[in-house]
């Protein structure tokens, strides 16, 4: 029952009537049946993989948060660990059992159960054990207490809207609103349906759309030059950008119908202006966890450990900004993949971090040489321009399938020019098209907030029209049978 599919509007409907019909004391149980409900729709035996790290991780959190501070810290890795090694095994149990044949089964309310003959990864096992180690973390720190209500703990876990790709939300956000008693909310109501609409047409007019052209040349990228294979490495950023990003306005729109908050995730990334900023406005509840849980420590960690003021004749600050940056960004690599692609796409952030990171100075002073102000519009579109060329680089190894071939489509792009393929020019002008009205919605949205919006308009006829002009741009262009979301692979 994925967000694009007419199943999930059903079930999101019967569930939001049937939750504000009930007593408050008791919606918290119908929402978790639901979230149940819905996690079921897909390969229910993982349910109780599901259940069984949630019943561990409540009575460990609770066990954390009693012990004396210094057995604390082995008592978390021993969490810590122990969650990881359920996620390493199921996403390489196919590399570590290569012959299996297990014959699980995946539910379709259309066509029935269906057989799955290789080891999956469950749905949302990753954000749920990130979301696990968030809390663990927080409960070590003190910044927050044990939830005691294994309802609630489990509610916050299984949240149907955030189980499968986030956000990740931390326990501080997302708790209390749970035991709040909230009634309805027209303006949330309201909020929440613009925002999913506007989800579904990034996923299906814009995302959709523009996986037509890619995965046809990405598919056979031997077959193809370095011109087409650049044009659709452009497409791909515009394609998984819209897809994320609008299944994460439809999860925070259908949170909104309850008249619970979740996280921004993006924040226009492609207007970022360094790869720094960029990892500020993309996904940013898991590179905030990467940042907290991950980069800070290990920063800390180092700083009390390297005692000299440099290394090789360079400042120990740089040093641990390196070993900090490229292992954060390895680990970022390993967690979205298997696969050696996956890994160099993480290290080359890193590889971005630590240039900005150890050139600043010397940018500064060229600034200074050139009388270029820090401020220069000419500037800007320079830093936007390049930063998003350095991450169009990085989506190709995450969009190939292995890392030979991803070295190929690189070598192809710098050597191999020629004539663009395409074997429809509709699919190219509507993808041009649409990578334009996102490029010109996000402009809007950066300068002017709700200024000059057609959704948001003071005027309620300008709102209605504006609203029916997205629905039957949806039916007219919307692709229907673009499948799921790229991220549910992870």
């Amino acid at each position: 029952m994925v967000f694009n599919s007419i199943f999930y509007i059903l079930f999101l409907s019967i569930t939001v009537l049937a939750f504000y019909i009930f007593s408050p004391r008791i919606r918290w149980i119908w929402l978790l049946i639901a979230s149940i409900g819905y996690y079921l729709s897909f390969i229910p035996v993982f349910i109780f993989l599901l259940l069984g790290l949630t019943v561990t991780n409540y009575f460990l959190a609770n066990w954390l948060a009693k012990v004396p501070d210094e057995r604390k810290t082995v008592l978390l890795i021993v969490a810590i660990t122990g969650n990881l090694l359920v996620l390493s095994l199921f996403k390489y149990f196919n590399i570590l059992f290569p012959a299996n044949h297990l014959h699980l089964y995946s539910v379709s309310l259309s066509n029935g159960a269906e057989p799955v003959n290789k080891m999956i990864l469950p749905l949302g096992l990753s954000y749920f054990a990130f979301t696990l180690l968030s809390y663990l973390i927080e409960i070590k720190r003190t910044n927050i207490l044990p939830e005691k209500h294994f309802g609630y703990f489990s509610l916050y876990l299984f949240f149907f809207p955030k189980i499968a790709q986030g956000p990740i939300e931390r326990p501080q956000q997302l708790l209390p609103q749970l035991r709040q008693n909230r009634g309805f909310d027209y303006t949330m109501l309201v909020e929440g349906l613009k925002l999913m609409l506007w989800g579904y047409f990034k996923k299906l007019v814009i995302a959709d759309r523009l996986g037509i052209y890619v995965n046809a040349i990405y598919n056979n990228s031997e077959k193809h030059n370095g011109s087409t294979l650049l044009l659709a490495t452009v497409f791909y950023a515009f394609q998984i950008y819209a897809d994320f990003s609008g299944y994460t306005d439809i999860a925070r729109g259908s949170a909104k119908l309850f008249g619970f908050d979740l996280s921004e995730n993006f924040k226009r990334p492609y207007f970022a202006t360094s790869i720094k900023e960029f990892w500020n406005r993309w996904h940013i509840t898991f590179s905030t966890w990467l940042r907290d849980y991950i980069f800070l420590p290990l920063a800390y960690f180092l700083s009390g450990k390297m005692k000299k003021p440099t290394y090789l004749f360079i400042s120990s600050e740089n040093w641990i900004y390196l070993i900090v940056s490229m292992t954060t960004f390895a680990i970022c690599g390993i967690w979205h993949g298997v696969g050696w692609n996956y890994l160099f796409w993480g290290i080359l952030f890193g590889i971005y971090l630590t240039y900005s990171n150890w050139a600043k100075d010397f940018h500064k002073k060229l600034r200074k040489f050139l009388h270029i102000k820090k401020t220069s519009p000419y500037l800007l579109v320079y830093k936007t321009l390049t930063t998003f060329m350095l991450v169009l680089l990085g989506w190709i190894f995450f969009r190939a399938a292995t890392f030979t071939e991803a070295t190929k489509i690189v070598g192809k792009i710098f050597t191999s020019a020629g004539p663009v393929f395409f074997q429809s020019p509709y699919d190219l002008i509507y993808s041009i098209i649409a990578i334009l009205f996102l490029i010109t919605l996000d402009l809007k949205r950066e300068f002017f907030n709700n200024r000059l919006s057609i959704m948001y308009s003071k005027y309620q006829v300008v709102r209605i029209a504006g609203i029916v002009a997205i629905v039957v741009i949806i039916l007219l262009i919307g692709v229907f049978d673009g499948g799921q979301f790229i991220y549910f692979q992870y």
